[in-house]
């Protein structure tokens, strides 16, 4: 694939990302040692670095890290088992993982129940979604591209097993399929972010899933909310 006419865009991409990460205390572990290499190369605050599972955990407990970035194929180890062993012993840890094997749908359920703040495909970096991804996980928002939130509507009837989300309700989660975060969303609705986050807690009491992202796939799922069009996420 010819991916000369990316490079503007590419090129504006890494600028702005580098813009994001700044004072953003990074972890990476990510399979390709070509790829840890150039990020060592910019100006991003990265703490560490590594390319097994094993030790991509050991630095998040050494570093405490802001935000993890890893993808799903290590050298040794899993990406995922990364994430969930991350989420489970440090909740507060932001992850962003980068997945190569899309058709891997059970480990990406893996992710997504583990609490992943983020899932891109490695296909997609180069258009625009890596720098929407790093800009709403670095918000406080969550995000699944959308070729991936598409693989997951498939499969349940609407509605099934699941309470009706009021009209308020809908709204709050079609703004969280946005990658909006709490204050965002109370700005939009003008209403405070207590309210905002009892929302919340109720969408994923009725849709009864356990993290956001999980409330966007199974919102999506189910015909609850539509996907942004271009241009409308933030």
């Amino acid at each position: 694939m010819d991916l000369t006419p990316l490079l503007p865009q590419v090129r504006d991409d890494v600028s702005q990302g580098q813009v994001l990460l700044k004072g953003v205390r990074l972890v990476l572990c990510l399979g390709s040692r070509a790829q840890v290499a150039l990020l060592m190369g910019t100006p991003a605050r990265i703490l560490a670095a590594a390319t097994t599972a094993a030790e991509g955990l050991a630095l998040v407990r050494q570093h405490q890290p802001s935000l993890l970035l890893v993808s799903d194929r290590l050298e040794e180890g899993c990406g995922v088992d990364l994430v969930v062993q991350v989420k489970r012993r440090h909740p507060e840890v932001r992850t962003l993982l980068v997945v190569s094997q899309e058709h891997q749908l059970a480990l990406i359920q893996a992710a997504l129940r583990a609490g992943c703040d983020a899932i891109v495909p490695e296909s997609r970096l180069l258009h625009g979604s890596g720098l929407q991804a790093l800009h709403t996980v670095i918000g406080g928002g969550m995000y699944l591209d959308r070729s991936l939130a598409g693989a997951f509507r498939a499969g349940q009837e609407p509605g099934a097993g699941h309470e009706r989300l009021s009209a308020r309700e809908r709204q709050v989660l079609d703004r969280v399929v946005r990658g909006l975060s709490n204050p965002e969303i109370a700005g939009e609705l003008m209403v405070s972010v207590d309210t905002v986050k009892t929302h919340v807690r109720n969408v994923l009491l009725k849709l009864r899933v356990s993290g956001r992202i999980q409330a966007v796939v199974t919102g999506l799922r189910l015909g609850l909310v539509e996907w942004p069009r271009p241009g409308s996420t933030r």
